[in-house]
C-alpha cells in the first residue's frame, strides 16, 4: 500500500475573466482511490490580474488515503469564476455532502474500478447541484486527473487555463493551479 496525499498549493492568476476587477476563483470536483472518495468545493478566492494566492487551509486537502501498489486516483476538477455572491457558510456542508453521495452512487454503480477520472468528475460537478443553479458562474477550466500511487515521493503539478481569443479581448482569463503529490 502507498499512502497518496494531493494537495493544492496554490494559484495565480495572469488575466482575470471579469474585466472590471477581481475574479472569486474556486474549484469543484472529486478524487476515487482506495476506497476513499473526497469532494472538492473550495470557497472563493478573490484574485485579480498577476497575483499569486494561496488557497485556505481546510480547502488545501484534496485527497488522503492508501492506494494499492499499480492502482491510481482518479477524478478530476473544474475551475470557476464566481459571478454572484452566494451564502457560502450557509450550504456549503450540504453541497460537499450531495458531491460525496453523488459520486458514491456513480461508483455502486459502476464500481471504483470501472469509473473513468471523466465519470468521477462529471458526476461530481452535478452534486453541487442548488449551488450551481443559483446563478450560472463562468467555467474557467476543467482537468481529468489520474494519479498513480506509483512515482516520485513528492511531485508538484501545474494544471493551466485560458482563453485568449474573444471579441474583443472581453471574457479572457489565464490561470495556473499548482497542486502537490506526496506518496509513502
Amino acid at each position: 500500500m502507498v499512502k497518496v496525499k494531493v494537495e493544492l498549493i496554490d494559484v495565480y492568476c495572469a488575466d482575470t475573466e471579469d474585466v472590471t476587477g477581481a475574479d472569486d476563483f474556486y474549484l469543484v470536483g472529486s478524487l476515487v482511490g482506495g476506497g476513499v472518495t473526497k469532494s472538492i468545493l473550495t470557497h472563493p478566492i478573490k484574485i485579480n490580474d498577476k497575483q499569486r494566492k494561496s488557497f485556505r487551509p481546510e480547502d488545501a486537502l484534496l485527497f488522503e488515503g492508501e492506494i494499492q501498489s499499480g492502482q491510481s486516483i482518479k477524478g478530476g476538477l473544474q475551475a470557476y469564476d464566481e459571478d454572484a455572491a452566494k451564502d457560502w457558510n450557509n450550504g456549503y456542508a450540504d453541497t460537499v455532502n450531495s458531491i460525496t453521495n453523488t459520486v458514491s452512487a456513480a461508483l455502486a454503480a459502476t464500481g471504483p474500478q470501472g469509473a473513468t477520472a471523466a465519470t468521477i468528475l462529471k458526476v461530481a460537478t452535478k452534486g453541487i447541484g442548488i449551488l450551481a443553479s443559483l446563478d450560472k458562474d463562468d467555467l474557467l477550466g476543467s482537468t481529468e486527473l489520474e494519479i498513480s500511487a506509483t512515482g516520485p515521493a513528492n511531485e508538484t503539478r501545474e494544471w493551466k487555463m485560458s482563453k485568449k481569443d474573444s471579441f474583443m479581448g472581453w471574457s479572457t482569463w489565464d490561470y495556473t493551479v499548482r497542486y502537490q503529490i506526496s506518496r509513502s
